[in-house]
């Protein structure tokens, strides 16, 4: 109870001040104070953290001390500004709302299955800890790194991801971390993301003046789809991207419809905010720049340079100070403020433009998706031989362009990483951008129809620059799922005033997915996590089991939570050295900090630079370190060559790397391949001769193969004897 308190005191501080300066900008007669005052509490957070990482002042006091002062300066302003109060106008919202689903009963139904959703999506954000495999390998553990070492820099661990991908959400992470020490209600975060989401296509079909029966439906229909309902309830975060990019459409349509700058500058933020917390949005300007152009010169004409500028450089001025320090520490650490040259390797585009045309075929088909149906067995197969059909049509080869393969199936499951909208994105979305674009062609005149169409247009020129930037990978369907929220106001063409045949369709599958499919999903089966939380004794021990677990039904339990155990057995306040690999889910053993344990990460790689003497213990996830984090590429040319088959190494090393280049072949003396990972032994001689001695080995079993892990601890003798 103690943690919570100042918690909830820097919570409120930032809603507040959030909600007063939102007050004084919001445009009265639009109602989108919500999304101003989101903005600016995520613009807030994030600034906090990144000016205290500056100074290496992350932690409590730090963060409530800077909280009051904005508080205060924004509460200065306001009374300024004459106290102006942003009131949404709920009851008139209601009203509209209740009369729109008494007209049309199928609205009606759908209403009750969006309430129930929305009531699942909170429970489960609430009480769920974060058991997902990304999650503990690096978006949480390097929210639990930063708070450890009070600043965002970057740190030595073998997964790169924990260094280079873009930050934003993870501060949102650190900021309950730092308070809570746990990661109590973190989905949230996403669940705000997605109401932005809904909030925005609801306003932005106001905008263009569509019925309030129009308006519902879209939203219902985009809130069944099932990427969104899994990415809601999770702490995947290309929900919380679809949101602040829809919002700053919204907010720019306004922004040219009244002229007004500060529109303009808070929908720049808005995208701002969004390439700090993830790439896909950058992949997703062109298409965003070509929608707010087609809007701009349609109603401005020759003056539509004016609010294009202005957006521009706020864009700029707004991602230096709230989404570039990443990108800048990438620079100053690899050379790129992308990423390491090992990840670029990796997930590069390749093939020419053969291998474009084919993602493009590909990421297309990744819309015929029967998350939780079993209907793919009976249509899987035919619409595979339709897209390899038209790839040999093309004289292009199968694997042309694709990095991770979705090996040719057509998903029918219910994990995160592989659910696409599900049946009513290839029933219901993907016909209706095609709709979008083509009715506008044909009717040139009615302005609501040509309205729509560049959402439609948005979509395709997304999967276009996905298609050329990326080579294909199979999760990259959550990139897919984020564009069609971007595209989403195309819905409103699935919606018929008559018609109740096509409507009771429409119907049966957004309600299935709403009440079952929503309680079923693989990593949060309702079934289940009430299983769990009725048959442990308390809700920290539930939690535990479900964060551990390796597989559906939370059973198993996965090697890092062995380790955990058995590091609690030592006394608080002992120094492990950890040498993990790049798949590791470190985040259970990292969080031993808040318990008096220093955990470090470490790299065979450098060993040798390391001042090993303050560890008490150090130990090796594996035999031999895999790293995709190559701190030391030049030992590629100084450790090894290879003679044959065989790899020669020189001066009798303290450890052992090979580095493997494109496609996992070796990288050698002369060799100017890049380098994408390192493999690296360290032997008994050198631990020993610095004073460690083998303490022991564990070997965690499991029942599936990919999480069995023997696990070796050497003790500092010098210390501990």
């Amino acid at each position: 109870m103690l943690l919570v308190i100042p918690f909830l005191i820097s919570f409120l501080l930032v809603a507040v001040s959030s909600y007063l300066l939102a007050s004084v900008f919001e445009p009265k007669k639009y109602g989108i104070g919500f999304l101003y005052t989101l903005i600016i509490a995520y613009a807030q957070v994030v600034f906090t953290f990144e000016v205290l990482s500056l100074f290496s002042k992350i932690n409590v006091a730090a963060v409530v001390i800077a909280n009051i002062i904005i508080f205060f300066a924004i509460l200065t302003f306001w009374d300024k500004k004459g106290r102006p109060l942003y009131c949404p106008q709920i009851k008139k919202t209601l009203a509209r709302i209740i009369k729109a689903l008494k007209r049309d009963k199928f609205l009606m139904t759908l209403a009750i299955g969006f309430l129930f959703l929305i009531g699942l999506i909170t429970c489960i954000d609430l009480i769920m800890p974060v058991n997902s495999y990304d999650a503990l390998c690096y978006h949480l553990n390097r929210a639990a790194f930063w708070v450890s070492q009070g600043n965002l820099n970057h740190f030595d661990i073998a997964d790169d991801r924990n260094l280079v991908m873009p930050i934003n959400s993870e501060i949102m992470y650190s900021w309950v971390l730092l308070f809570l020490k746990n990661d109590w209600a973190l989905g949230i975060f996403s669940f705000l993301g997605y109401i932005a989401s809904l909030f925005s296509l609801y306003n932005i079909l106001s905008f263009f003046k569509f019925s309030e029966r129009k308006k519902l439906w879209s939203i219902f229909i985009l809130s069944s789809f099932a990427s969104l309902i899994a990415e809601a309830s999770s702490i995947e975060t290309d929900v919380i991207i679809g949101g602040l990019i829809i919002s700053a459409i919204l907010l720019y349509l306004n922004a040219i419809k009244d002229k007004k700058t500060s529109l303009i500058f808070f929908a720049s933020l808005a995208y701002a905010l969004a390439i700090g917390t993830k790439t896909p949005s950058i992949i997703a300007f062109p298409g965003f720049f070509m929608l707010i152009s087609y809007y701009s010169f349609k109603n401005l004409g020759k003056e539509a340079f004016k609010p294009l500028s202005a957006f521009l450089i706020f864009l700029f001025f707004n991602f230096l100070i709230f989404g570039s320090y990443n990108y800048f520490l990438n620079w100053i650490d690899f050379g790129n403020p992308m990423s390491t040259e090992s990840s670029i390797v990796i997930h590069k585009f390749w093939g020419g433009p053969k291998a474009f045309i084919a993602n493009y075929i590909r990421y297309i088909f990744m819309l015929f998706d029967f998350s939780g149906f079993r209907y793919s067995e009976y249509f899987g197969a035919h619409i595979l031989h339709a897209k390899s059909a038209l790839l040999h049509l093309l004289h292009i080869p199968e694997n042309l362009g694709v990095t991770m393969s979705d090996k040719n199936i057509i998903n029918n499951s219910l994990l995160d990483v592989k659910m696409g909208a599900g049946i009513l994105g290839f029933l219901l979305f993907l016909p209706c951008t095609i709709v979008a674009i083509f009715l506008a062609l044909l009717n040139r005149t009615k302005k609501k129809i040509q309205n729509i169409m560049p959402f439609g247009i948005m979509f395709f020129i997304n999967i276009a620059f996905l298609s050329g930037m990326l080579g294909y990978m199979v999760f990259s369907i959550r990139f897919v799922s984020f564009f069609i929220i971007l595209s989403s106001p195309v819905l409103v063409y699935s919606y018929f005033k008559k018609n109740p045949l096509v409507k009771t369709f429409i119907l049966f599958f957004a309600l299935s997915y709403m009440f079952i499919i929503s309680t079923h999903l693989a990593a949060r089966s309702v079934k289940e996590i009430t299983r769990i939380y009725k048959k442990q004794p308390n809700i920290v021990e539930a939690r535990e089991l479900i964060r551990c677990s390796l597989y559906r039904g939370f059973d198993g339990k996965m090697s890092f939570c062995h380790l955990k155990n058995k590091i609690l057995e030592m006394p608080a306040g002992t120094k492990i050295g950890i040498f993990s690999n790049y798949t590791d889910r470190v985040y259970p053993v990292k969080m031993l900090f808040t318990m008096g344990y220093e955990i470090d990460t470490l790299l065979i790689e450098k060993i040798e630079i390391y001042n090993l003497d303050k560890y008490d213990y150090l130990i090796f996830t594996n035999p031999t370190q895999t790293s995709s984090l190559v701190r030391m590429p030049e030992r590629a040319f100084t450790d090894y060559t290879i003679e044959g088959k065989n790899f020669k190494f020189f001066n009798k090393p303290t450890s052992r790397c090979i580095y493997l280049g494109p496609q996992g072949f070796p990288v050698w003396k002369g060799d100017k391949k890049p380098i994408t990972y390192s493999v690296c032994r360290v032997y008994d001689e050198y631990l020993k001769k610095i004073g460690f001695e083998f303490a022991g080995a564990v070997n965690y079993q499991s029942v599936l193969k990919e999480n069995q892990n023997v696990m070796y601890f050497y003790k500092n003798y010098k210390k501990l004897n």
